[in-house]
């Protein structure tokens, strides 16, 4: 099984770590892709990571799923990328999973079209404050609508193949649902039981 991660600079960190972690434990072949000018990407705390290649190399292949991580401005510029939508909604097309954690379902998965009959979703709904900008509560998770659920850590639609989530305390919560979906149950389960996340 194939996942794609693209990544933006200014994603959030613990995000990307816990993605890439929890579904290499669980066997997904991973490819980590810029959608910078180049390969190269520094997060939101400052982690900085050279990518597996540009999105434009892996554009027109085929992954079981497409994973994508929060953060300002990372979800913002993944959300710009025209590549990254129309993949989304080819993906979306052809029944792949689509996972976005943080502020990525509201400004990465909704401007595409792909949530659009999902009855619930969730998201990042806190106050956001970086060193050039303070975003007040609610103002992504007002883009999610009537299917916004504050009440959800991870939201798992299974009808139409998408998983979204809150925030960086949900991180891993969020990729092992990920790896439920990719992979199957025990899978998922062994590695909750090896990491010892609360279920």
């Amino acid at each position: 099984m194939r996942a794609l991660l693209p990544l933006a600079n200014g994603n959030e960190d613990i995000e990307v770590v816990s993605l890439t972690d929890v579904l290499a434990r669980g066997g997904i072949d991973l490819t980590i892709a810029s959608v910078e000018e180049d390969r190269h990407v520094q997060l939101m705390q400052g982690l900085r990571l050279e990518t597996d290649c540009k999105l434009s190399e892996v554009y027109t292949e085929t992954f079981d799923a497409v994973v994508m991580a929060g953060g300002i401005p990372g979800a913002m510029r993944l959300g710009e990328s025209i590549q990254l939508r129309d993949l989304l909604i080819r993906h979306h097309g052809q029944g792949a999973v689509l996972a976005a954690i943080c502020l990525s379902p509201a400004l990465v998965l909704q401007p595409a079209g792909v949530l659009d009959k999902c009855p619930q979703v969730t998201g990042n709904s806190q106050q956001i404050i970086t060193r050039d900008e303070t975003f007040v509560p609610d103002e992504f998770t007002k883009r999610l609508g009537d299917a916004y659920d504050p009440a959800l850590r991870v939201c798992v639609d299974p009808t139409n193949r998408i998983i979204t989530s809150q925030a960086p305390g949900t991180a891993i919560e969020f990729a092992l649902e990920v790896v439920r979906m990719v992979i199957g149950d025990q899978v998922a389960e062994t590695i909750a039981s090896y990491l010892m996340v609360s279920r």
